[in-house]
């Protein structure tokens, strides 16, 4: 009787974490002799593909499988036992407060503080600043997520929704996709993932 109530009690928790994932985590409760080992598939039984350091932060978990969460290692993204990953509060959308969006071909990136500023980078030019609003939702409804700009000459606007997202170039997986537009001197339109950021 009492595992079956820790099982609905762990399943309810899961539930709970997965409606707000991507989030940032700290790992809890393993030995400071000891890591938390990050699997193939989100069963004990998998290989192992990396590990997290037994007080690591900002640990990013995108996706939720029966107890386990999926998170990115050196080695591409991997699956880590959550009865050792504690969520942080307020670092799931919308009120994370710092979010990195990036893609390939071409290469960007934009860092977003929101409240405040977003940068914006290409190797082929220098960093471009805007000041940026808050994240907002659509209409009645829980997603996805808009923030408006404005730079020197030019204004821009960010779209997030919450999707399993690839790079192209690596075996990681993240749970946000981004789209950015500028207008201004020109339209430029930026499409790639984004992640949540620690402090």
């Amino acid at each position: 009787m009492l595992t079956r109530a820790l099982a609905i009690l762990l399943t309810t928790a899961s539930l709970a974490h997965a409606e707000e994932l991507p989030a940032l985590f700290d790992v809890t409760g393993v030995a400071s002799d000891d890591v938390l080992n990050v699997r193939t598939r989100p069963m004990a039984q998998a290989n192992i593909i990396g590990t997290l350091a037994y007080n690591a932060q900002n640990i990013e978990v995108v996706e939720i499988d029966n107890g386990w969460g999926r998170v990115n290692v050196p080695d591409g993204s991997g699956w880590a036992s959550m009865k050792f990953l504690t969520m942080q509060d307020g670092t799931a959308m919308p009120e994370a407060q710092n979010i990195g969006c990036f893609g390939t071909e071409p290469f960007w990136s934009l860092d977003i503080a929101q409240g405040g500023e977003a940068v914006l980078s290409t190797p082929e030019g220098s960093d471009r600043g805007f000041v940026v609003g808050n994240l907002h939702t659509a209409a009645a409804r829980p997603e996805p997520y808009a923030m408006l700009g404005r730079g020197s000459g030019e204004n821009i606007a960010i779209h997030i929704s919450k999707e399993i997202c690839s790079d192209g170039m690596s075996d990681d997986l993240f749970g946000l996709e981004g789209t950015v537009i500028i207008g201004g001197y020109g339209v430029e339109v930026l499409s790639g993932c984004c992640t949540i950021q620690g402090d």
